[in-house]
């Protein structure tokens, strides 16, 4: 599957059908193809004899769509960033890619402010622009340049543990492969065919480009939440009615946040057919209550990192896996994927036996961006044994994550190292606490999450100061929150600040987190 040529084919077997709707904004397939072709024009016209990064800015506006597409026409990567991403943090990666267009759909901030060793040197090409380039019929795209299945086709920004982002590399063939896939996840892809699309994670979320992306490849319409409607249950759901999506694709906590709700049910959304979810761990009390309220919809399960392009496992919910499995396990391995589970000194383990969770396959990134050193890390050679005994060596990605397999069937159990996930946001918990460290008076700063029914639901930091007084320990903590909000994103403030006089540490140095949680209770 050519994702470019589904929606080329799509443009010209029904033009008319919208591939967008957002906020009462509309974008037909043949805009869609038009429109990416101009600015895919415009851009090769800008970039001749190179292939640099694009940073796409905004928050989930047609355009952005246009954007991608067109840099996938125009052979370039394209980097999503959300506007909830704070100042510093779209510095961050402006510096890292030296994008020399930013293709933005919204205002910047004024990313030179208190900046005298650093200065945006992009061109910014503001919406107005963009519409204008959509509009000039002189324009037409160089079929030769688009991507081939070996080039990088998107870069998403993860949280690192350096307290810098890091970027995944997803090649063009390795999103096609995921998206030939996800049309096959709980229907057949002639059932998925012009069906609605629910899309709630903003675009600089890799969780998107499943709702994205099978929407686009399989002629749907992709129905947008933009973040501001999702906190309000009666626009919110006012928005659902009118959407009336029929595959929806989300976290389990956003799908939580609607279940609290009685009226979230088949009544509400009597064409709901399909859920899909992914980043993080769904409980059997919520799949159990979806079912019940949904008896037409079908529940998928499905896992995966940002580093094997969003998902590579699936499993149906159905009432009997809820009665034989608590927790849920996150699925058997799709195609062109094998999961392995081995010990920390990288030895295979057997069936049932916890360790850490190894991906090879077809959908695998290339790599961190300008970042060997993290690449070799966490992508590593490792041999895959066939059922005749032959082996081979292939590339393996060392997820952090702990689970085990059963029969096929893999079970994740966790983060081993300090890298959680909140609400599917992968946080390294090290960022967090380097950002603490560059706040006026802090000392020491060690971060640990809470968990609710095997899940991450809140982020504690335990901070030692130079001065302080239990008296002010609440002005404190809120000027600490307002300044982290200035350096990382809303997600990854910690929600409670606790004051010590010291970190515990272990026998070998380091903070003894355990013994933070157990002061949680």
């Amino acid at each position: 599957m050519d994702i470019v040529q589904q929606i080329k084919k799509h443009a010209a077997g029904f033009p008319d059908r919208t591939a967008f709707q957002y906020a009462g904004q509309r974008l037909t397939y043949s805009e869609l193809d038009l429109y990416s072709d101009r600015l895919a024009a415009y851009l090769t016209l800008k970039t001749p004899d190179t292939r640099p990064e694009i940073v796409v800015y905004g928050h989930k506006h047609p355009y952005m769509l246009v954007s991608f597409i067109a840099c996938i026409k125009a052979g370039l990567a394209y980097c999503p960033v959300d506007i909830s991403m704070p100042t510093e943090r779209v510095r961050d990666i402006l510096s890292a890619t030296a994008a020399p267009f930013v293709l933005s759909t919204e205002t910047l901030p004024d990313l030179n402010a208190g900046q005298d060793t650093w200065k945006m040197t992009g061109e910014v090409l503001t919406l107005d622009t963009l519409q204008q380039i959509a509009e000039d019929d002189r324009l037409t795209a160089d079929p030769s340049r688009m991507l081939s299945p070996e080039d990088i086709c998107y870069i998403i920004f993860t949280s690192g543990s350096t307290g810098k982002p890091k970027g995944v590399q997803i090649p063009y063939g390795c999103l096609c492969r995921f998206a030939a896939w996800g049309l096959t996840l709980g229907t057949t892809p002639a059932e998925k065919e012009g069906k609605r699309f629910l899309n709630q994670a903003p675009f600089s979320f890799d969780l998107s480009v499943m709702d994205l992306y099978l929407s686009l490849t399989s002629g749907g319409t992709l129905c947008v939440l933009e973040k501001s409607i999702q906190a309000q249950y009666k626009a919110l759901f006012e928005r659902l009615k009118e959407y009336q999506p029929q595959v929806w694709v989300s976290t389990p906590s956003f799908a939580e946040v609607c279940l609290a709700d009685p009226g979230f049910s088949g009544e509400l959304l009597p064409e709901m057919e399909l859920f899909l979810f992914c980043g993080e761990r769904l409980t059997n009390r919520t799949a159990e209550k979806l079912l019940q309220r949904f008896p037409k919809a079908r529940v998928m399960n499905t896992y995966g990192p940002t580093e094997s392009t969003v998902a590579v496992t699936e499993v149906e919910v159905t009432p009997e896996l809820l009665e034989a499995e608590d927790p849920l396990p996150v699925g058997t391995a799709r195609p062109g994927t094998t999961l392995l589970i081995v010990s920390e000194e990288g030895t295979p383990l057997p069936d049932g036996t916890p360790g850490e969770i190894v991906i090879t396959g077809d959908t695998l990134s290339s790599g961190y961006f300008h970042a060997e050193e993290l690449t070799r890390k966490a992508f590593r050679p490792c041999t895959l044994t066939d059922a005749s005994g032959n082996a081979k060596t292939v590339t393996g990605y060392h997820t952090g994550d702990e689970g085990y397999l059963k029969e096929g069937m893999l079970f994740y159990n966790g983060r081993i190292d300090l890298q959680i996930k909140l609400h599917g946001y992968r946080i390294e918990l090290s960022d967090i606490e380097n950002n603490l460290l560059k706040l006026g008076g802090v000392e020491q700063a060690c971060v640990v999450p809470s968990l609710r029914e095997g899940r991450v639901n809140q982020l504690h930091a335990f901070v030692v100061v130079k001065e302080r007084t239990e008296e002010n320990d609440r002005k404190e903590a809120a000027r600490l929150k307002t300044e982290l909000g200035a350096l990382l994103p809303e997600y990854m403030i910690p929600r409670k600040i606790h004051f010590v006089s010291q970190i515990p540490m272990t026998p070998n140095g380091k903070a003894d987190r355990r013994a933070l949680k157990e002061m949680l209770g």
